[in-house]
């Protein structure tokens, strides 16, 4: 029997997407083992960042965020359950004032210590009223906002925000495993195209051939080399 090759596209629009391909079928079952004892867990490791920063990749582009916010403390504040918690805080007031307010967050650690946030926000942003609410909860911080001029106007481009959040991942799981990679907001949906790949067809070229015709251009591809082109990733940026 033929194996066949599946490829799940997902366009974001505004010549932006994004194409997996493999060959569909079932993995093999996972051996149980206590967290740490695996022989290759450096391996499990970058495959647990890899998966992560896809995750949060997408959800930033499905969402169309376009703005850096960051959260910081003046207090040395290093619990990040406390953190955390001041967070939600800081969340929730935000609704009452934009119930529409899509975000996704990632946690980073300064040199001291300290716990700040970045989160990827979406166009214009109140700095004055999101700095008093920030404030009415923490006492002494700041709040700033970043763009930088794209093609579209002075805001991020999508994919180079989700680039800039993904860096902190690897270093918090390098730290804690048992830490959230990162948060976001409810309802993004990540909406993918499962396309199945015609038989002897080269799963690597119809896979970047339906790219190409979603988003208009291929940029970055990886194919592992051992893997002989049978599964690999795209996009169009």
């Amino acid at each position: 029997m033929i194996p066949r090759h599946k490829i799940t596209l997902i366009d974001y629009g505004e010549e932006d997407a994004e194409v997996t391909w493999g060959i569909s079928g079932k993995k093999e079952g996972k051996k149980t083992q206590k967290r740490g004892e695996s022989k290759s867990r450096a391996a499990n490791l970058d495959r647990c960042i890899r998966r992560a920063k896809a995750n949060l990749r997408r959800k930033v582009m499905a969402a169309g965020l376009d703005h850096l916010l960051t959260l910081t403390y003046r207090e040395n504040i290093t619990e990040r359950w406390r953190a955390w918690a001041d967070f939600e805080r800081f969340v929730r007031l935000v609704h009452k004032h934009r119930s529409d307010w899509p975000w996704v967050v990632v946690s980073e650690t300064q040199g001291r210590g300290a716990v700040h946030f970045h989160l990827a926000v979406k166009g214009f942003q109140n700095v004055d009223l999101l700095r008093g609410l920030w404030r009415s909860i923490i006492g002494e911080g700041n709040i700033d906002v970043q763009y930088k001029r794209s093609p579209a106007g002075f805001q991020w481009r999508k994919s180079a925000l989700a680039s800039y959040l993904t860096k902190y991942i690897g270093k918090a799981m390098e730290t804690d495993l048992n830490e959230k990679r990162f948060r976001c907001s409810l309802g993004i949906e990540i909406k993918g195209q499962v396309i199945w790949v015609p038989l002897r067809v080269p799963a690597k070229d119809y896979a970047l051939f339906r790219l190409e015709a979603a988003a208009g251009r291929v940029g970055r591809v990886w194919c592992p080399e051992e893997g002989n082109g049978e599964y690999g990733w795209a996009c169009s940026w």
